[in-house]
C-alpha cells in the first residue's frame, strides 16, 4: 500500500552525541550536535496524541509527553519492503487505536560553526504531516485545511530549518495526521517508520536525491507493466474489431485496460503529487479489485465457450455489486465519513466471503475450460490460480503476510506477478488459437478453390451452339463461389434447346454446393424430358426435405420454329424485346411438395430478343442505399444494351448479390444458315 523505501543513513555521531535525555522546559538541557560533514538521525522524540496549536511553540512544556524512540529495531523485518531498517508505527508502540492527529517534539543544540541546517523527513510515513521549527511552519507533506487533510502516498521531503536561537537550540515539532483507514491496511501504521535526519545542505541533498531515485526505481514496475497491459489491451480490442463474433477479446481488452489504469495510477501516486491517496485507493482497491477480476472471469468463460456463460456472468455481476458495497463501507474514511471501527471486522469477513465465492467461480470456469480443451485449460490454470490468490492480496497484507517482493532491488507485487503471467499465458493461447485458425482458413480456402473449379465446370465459360439462336451470358458472383446458375442444353435431334436459370438461397460455399446439386439434377432430368414443367417438378422433389435448400428457377424450351414453353418457380419474369412478360407468381423450388408452377407459351419471331436476369441486377445498391431497380433495367433494355453492359452497370452501381444475365436472340433465316 505505502512506499517502503530503503532509508540508508550515514550516521556520524560526535562526542557527547545523542545519549542524554531532553528535560522539561523549566530546566532546558538540549542534546548537543556537532555538524561538520555529517548527517544525524533524530531517533528520540516526545509523543502526544491529539491536536493543539500550542504544541508547536518552543516554550511549550512537553515533560509529560511519552518518550518514543524512532530507531530501527533489531531483527524487525518490514513486511511490505525487504529491509530491516524499519520502525513500526505508533499503533505498534502503545497506541493501537489512535487515528487522526498526533505530535512529535524534539529539542537539540547545534554547535560546530555551520548552522545552515536542513531536515530530511523519512520517505515512509502515515499519512500527512507539518514541520514546525522554533514555532515556525517550514513545510508539509499533504494539504492541510481548517477542516480537511488531503493525504498522498508518502515521499521523501527536505526542509530548510531556521537559524537556531541565541543558545543554539532548535525545537522541532511534527504535526502528524493519520487517516482512519490506514489502521485497516497496515497492522503497524502510524507516524514515522524511519528517523528524520538533520544535516548540512549538500549531504541532505544527496540523501534526498538517492531516496527519489529509489522511489522511481521501485515504482518503475508499475509503469512498465501498465504500458505493457495498455498495449495488450489495444491489440485485443483491434482483434475484436476484426471479428466481433469473438466476445472473449472484448472482455480481454477491458481486463487489460483495467490493469493498465490501476498500474499507471499506482505509478503516478507513488512518484508524484498529482493523485491523492483517496483517489488511488478508489481506483486501485474499489474499481480495480472489483471490475478487474470480473473482466478476467468473463474473458475465460467466453474463451472456453462455456455453455453456462450467461449464468456465470449474472453470478459474477452480483458478487461484484456486493463487493463494491462492502468496500464502499470499508473505504468511507477515505471519502471523509467515519464508520465505527467495530464494524470493520464484520465488513472484512463479508469481503472475504464474496472474494472466496468469486475465486470458486473462477476455478469452476477453468475446470470447464479443461473439459472443453485440455491443452488450453491446463495452460491457463497457473495464471488463473495466481489470479485467484491475488484476489486475497488485501487480506494477506492486513494479516501481515508480505505481498511485495524485491528481486534485485526491484519491487514486484503479487498483482504485478499475476499480471505478467497472465499476459504471457494469454499471448501463448492467442498465438496457438491464431495458428489453428490459420490452418482452418487454409483448409477452407482450399475447399473454396475446389468449389470454384467445380462451379467453372458446371457453369459453362463457352456457350454451346444452338441452331437459330444467338446466345450471350454474363455471370458475376458476389463471392468466390456464387449462388446463381444457368444451363443451356441443345437437343441432339430436333433442333430445340432447354434453358434453365436460377438463384439459390444464401451465398458462398453452401450456395455453391446447392448449385452443384441442382445442375446435376437438371442434367439428369434433361436425359428423359425437355419439358420445362417436368424439369421444375423433378428439381422440386430433389430439394424438398433438405432444410433451407430453396431456389428460384425458370426453365424454358425453345423449339426450332421459335415456339417457347416457359415454366417459372419464383424467378424474375424474362423480358421480350425490352418488355417484361406477364406471368403468374409461384413458390420457389424446395418449399412444398407437389407445388404448382406457372407456365407460359409464346412465339419468338426472327429478330426477337429474350433477356433473363437474376435479382442481383435489380438489388444492386449504392453507398446512399439506393437500389439499381427495375426502372434502370427498363431504360437499358430500351437502348438495346447487351448482357455485358447490363451486368457491368449493376456491378459498378454497387453489387450486393450474384449477377447473371442471359440473352437469346432468334436469328433470321439467312443468318441462321450462315
Amino acid at each position: 500500500m505505502k512506499n517502503k523505501i530503503l532509508f540508508v543513513l550515514v550516521l556520524i555521531f560526535a562526542r557527547g552525541g545523542l545519549n542524554s535525555q531532553s528535560t522539561p522546559v523549566s530546566a532546558p538541557a538540549s542534546k548537543r550536535i556537532i555538524l561538520r560533514e555529517s548527517m544525524v538521525a533524530l531517533t528520540e522524540w516526545k509523543f502526544q496524541p491529539g491536536d493543539n496549536p500550542a504544541y508547536a511553540q518552543p516554550a511549550y512544556d512537553d515533560s509529560a509527553w511519552k518518550l518514543m524512540s524512532i530507531e530501527p529495531l533489531a531483527n524487525y523485518h518490514d513486511p511490505y519492503f525487504s529491509s530491516d531498517l524499519y520502525v513500526p508505527g505508533w499503533t505498534a508502540l502503545g497506541f493501537p487505536n489512535l487515528t487522526g492527529y498526533a505530535w512529535y517534539r524534539a529539542r537539540f543544540k547545534v554547535t560546530g560553526g555551520n548552522k545552515n541546517l536542513w531536515l530530511e523527513m523519512p520517505p515512509d510515513v502515515d499519512d500527512a504531516y507539518q514541520v514546525y521549527a522554533n514555532g515556525r511552519l517550514v513545510g508539509s507533506m499533504g494539504k492541510f485545511t481548517w477542516n480537511h487533510v488531503t493525504a498522498y502516498y508518502s515521499h521523501p521531503e527536505e526542509f530548510h530549518l531556521p537559524t537556531a536561537d541565541a543558545n543554539g537550540d532548535v525545537v522541532l515539532a511534527l504535526r502528524f495526521y493519520m487517516q482512519p483507514e490506514s489502521v485497516l491496511w497496515n497492522f503497524d501504521a502510524g507516524g514515522m517508520h524511519a528517523p528524520p535526519v538533520i544535516g548540512l545542505p549538500h549531504t541532505v541533498a544527496l540523501l534526498q536525491q538517492r531516496n527519489q531515485d529509489v522511489i522511481l526505481h521501485t515504482a518503475l514496475s508499475y509503469l512498465l507493466l501498465g504500458l505493457l497491459a495498455l498495449i495488450a489491451g489495444i491489440a485485443a480490442f483491434w482483434i475484436y474489431r476484426m471479428d466481433r463474433s469473438e466476445q472473449a477479446y472484448f472482455w480481454l481488452a477491458l481486463a487489460f485496460a483495467m490493469e493498465a489504469v490501476v498500474s499507471i495510477s499506482n505509478f503516478i501516486a507513488s512518484t508524484t503529487y498529482w493523485e491523492s491517496y483517496a483517489a488511488n485507493v478508489l481506483i486501485n482497491d474499489l474499481i480495480g479489485s472489483a471490475l478487474g477480476p470480473l473482466f478476467w472471469l468473463l474473458f475465460w468463460a467466453y474463451w472456453f465457450r462455456l455453455r453456462a456463460i450467461r449464468l456465470v456472468g449474472r453470478v459474477a455481476w452480483i458478487l461484484v455489486l456486493l463487493e463494491v458495497l462492502t468496500f464502499s463501507c470499508l473505504l468511507q474514511p477515505v471519502m471523509g465519513t467515519l464508520i465505527p471501527l467495530g464494524w470493520t471486522n464484520a465488513l472484512w469477513l463479508l469481503s472475504t466471503i464474496w472474494t472466496f465465492v468469486f475465486a470458486v467461480l473462477l476455478v469452476a470456469v477453468t475446470v470447464g475450460g479443461i473439459r472443453q480443451d485440455r491443452a488450453e485449460g491446463w495452460t491457463a490454470l497457473p495464471a488463473v490460480v495466481l489470479l485467484g490468490i491475488t484476489l486475497f492480496s488485501t487480506d494477506l497484507e492486513v494479516i501481515g503476510i508480505p505481498v511485495d517482493y524485491f528481486p534485485f532491488g526491484i519491487r514486484l507485487g503479487l498483482a504485478d506477478i499475476s499480471l505478467f503471467v497472465l499476459i504471457l499465458v494469454v499471448l501463448g493461447l492467442v498465438v496457438r488459437r491464431f495458428l489453428r485458425s490459420q490452418v482452418r482458413q487454409q483448409e477452407m480456402a482450399q475447399d473454396v478453390k475446389q468449389a470454384q473449379e467445380v462451379q467453372q465446370v458446371l457453369i459453362p465459360a463457352e456457350l454451346p451452339q444452338v441452331p437459330g439462336l444467338s446466345v450471350e451470358s454474363e455471370y458475376r458472383p458476389a463471392r468466390e463461389v456464387g449462388g446463381d446458375f444457368f444451363q443451356i442444353i441443345p437437343h441432339a435431334t430436333d433442333g430445340s434447346a432447354l434453358i434453365v436459370v436460377g438463384d439459390v438461397t444464401g451465398k458462398g460455399l453452401q450456395a455453391g454446393m446447392l448449385v452443384a446439386l441442382i445442375v446435376g439434377a437438371i442434367r439428369t432430368a434433361a436425359d428423359t424430358s425437355f419439358d420445362p414443367l417436368r424439369v421444375l417438378q423433378t428439381l422440386n422433389q430433389r430439394l424438398c426435405g433438405r432444410g433451407r435448400a430453396h431456389a428460384t428457377c425458370l426453365a424454358l424450351r425453345i423449339a426450332a420454329d421459335g415456339a417457347v414453353m416457359l415454366a417459372n418457380a419464383g424467378h424474375l419474369p424474362p423480358y421480350l424485346n425490352g418488355k417484361e412478360l406477364p406471368m403468374e407468381g409461384a413458390l420457389p423450388l424446395g418449399m412444398i411438395e407437389h407445388a404448382e408452377f406457372s407456365v407460359l407459351h409464346f412465339q419468338l419471331a426472327p429478330g426477337d430478343r429474350l433477356m433473363l436476369l437474376s435479382d442481383g441486377v435489380a438489388e444492386a445498391q449504392d453507398e446512399q442505399g439506393q437500389l439499381f431497380g427495375f426502372e434502370r433495367i427498363d431504360a437499358m433494355l430500351q437502348t438495346r444494351a447487351n448482357a455485358a453492359e447490363i451486368a457491368t452497370a449493376a456491378q459498378n452501381f454497387g453489387q450486393q448479390d450474384d449477377i447473371s444475365v442471359l440473352s437469346m436472340t432468334r436469328l433470321r433465316a439467312a443468318a441462321a444458315v450462315a
